[in-house]
């Protein structure tokens, strides 16, 4: 005597249960791993953010390069580095980051700390010490995308200036949602 627990196992039938004869939702799970697929070969070609591109500009006075990220992702920690490098001494070399820089992206550290920091507009104006003709100095900053930020391509500038501005570098960065 058969009893009501196995009432559900015998509507089960192989064919359609199983091996799912005369369904097509077998071809909806194909459809969503194949794009679950093809994101990840996608992040794993670096189209999602993190790999550095390197800007350089130079002056008479002054050359700069930067290297950071033009591809970012929602919650992605990342470095960007300047390197400055003085033709001509620079008495008070300052670094100007517009808005750009901190639109839906969070400052965590500068390093070697500034002589002083200010805000600029929409932007930051960092002031570092004097710098000698013929030497270079390095600044990291480490930055965090915040996990709401929505913007998608942005403009960004940093200027170099002692009293006065001496180059600027534009670029634009792309943040994935």
């Amino acid at each position: 005597m058969a009893s009501d627990r196995d009432e559900p196992l015998a509507e089960l039938e192989l064919a359609r249960h199983r091996d799912l004869v005369g369904r097509h939702e077998h071809w909806g799970r194909r459809v969503v791993t194949a794009v679950l697929v093809v994101f990840v070969l996608l992040a794993a070609a670096n189209q999602f953010g993190q790999q550095p591109s390197t800007s350089r500009v130079a002056a008479t006075s002054a050359s700069m390069t930067v290297s950071t990220p033009s591809r970012l992702r929602q919650g992605l920690v990342f470095q960007t580095r300047v390197d400055l490098t003085a033709t001509r001494t620079l008495a008070r070399p300052s670094l100007t980051l517009s808005g750009g820089w901190f639109d839906g992206v969070t400052l965590n550290s500068v390093q070697p700390s500034p002589a002083s920091q200010a805000s600029a507009g929409s932007g930051v104006v960092f002031t570092f010490p004097r710098l000698s003709a013929g030497r270079r100095m390095s600044v990291w900053f480490e930055w965090s995308v915040n996990p709401t930020t929505v913007a998608w391509q942005r403009a960004e500038r940093i200027t170099l200036a002692d009293h006065a501005p001496v180059l600027t570098l534009h670029r634009s960065v792309t943040i994935f949602p």
